[in-house]
């Protein structure tokens, strides 16, 4: 028997939405992974899709639906090898029951992982600001699974909303490759409006607000799904966590 043989279960990234948060997700677990060699990091299969439809724009204005593209890289995910899966776009998972259904595979919910971790690590945490996407924040996926932990979530106000879809989609954007200090800027307003309401924590609430909004931006703690679903996957996958916090 070969005790270098790596016997952790294969990770599947279901991504593209967008490239930078996949790849970004990708480093996450290597990063928190304790490993000393190669061969003790995570068998990890990508699938980058940036074709698959915007969330938003089906989830509000009724654009093409993303479900069938979705669906479809589950599938590719599973003849690859993949054990489990992971959606590095937390819009993406208004879609989350219906993906569930339509594989074998174990999907990891990073909004359910991330009600846990402040829960289980920062129980003083009893009301948090959501930084999100119109259609996020539409669907109100964040407020049941936060419920279940007794955490109050703050949407953002209409004027704060628009702030942040211009940080993330604007011409300037995140999406466009915009990682200057306008969409850190608005970001920040959106962030300590919530703030001012209460908020004891903010919540990054799409996976590309963390490629320009830090920890030392704001005056409470910034909740990252990414680093949280990283931790989380690492840990189901059988592999091996550095001893550090998740925040």
């Amino acid at each position: 028997m070969n005790k270098n043989r790596n016997t952790t279960k294969t990770v599947g990234i279901l991504g593209g939405l967008g490239p930078e948060a996949t790849a970004r997700f990708f480093k996450l677990i290597i990063d928190n992974t304790a490993a000393k060699k190669d061969q003790e990091h995570l068998k990890i299969i990508i699938l980058d899709n940036p074709s698959v439809p915007d969330r938003t724009a089906a989830i509000l204005y009724h654009g093409p639906s993303p479900l069938p593209a979705l669906q479809d890289g589950l599938k590719f995910l599973e003849k690859a090898g993949a054990d489990l899966a992971v959606i590095p776009c937390l819009t993406a998972h208004y879609y989350f029951d219906q993906l569930k259904s339509a594989t074998r595979l174990k999907l990891v919910n990073l909004i359910e992982e991330t009600a846990s971790y402040l829960k289980n690590f920062n129980p003083e945490v009893k009301k948090v600001g959501l930084l999100a996407t119109e259609g996020t924040v539409a669907t109100g996926i964040f407020l049941q699974p936060f419920k279940k932990k007794k955490i109050e979530v703050l949407n953002p106000s209409e004027k704060s909303q628009k702030k942040i879809m211009g940080a993330i989609y604007g011409q300037q954007g995140i999406k466009a490759g915009g990682k200057g200090r306008k969409p850190k800027r608005l970001l920040v307003e959106a962030a300590d409006e919530l703030i001012e309401a209460g908020a004891q924590a903010i919540i990054a609430g799409c996976t590309e607000i963390p490629l320009v909004l830090s920890p030392e931006d704001l005056t409470v703690l910034l909740i990252d799904p990414l680093v949280i679903g990283a931790r989380a996957i690492i840990r189901r996958a059988g592999g091996r966590l550095k001893d550090r916090s998740a925040r």
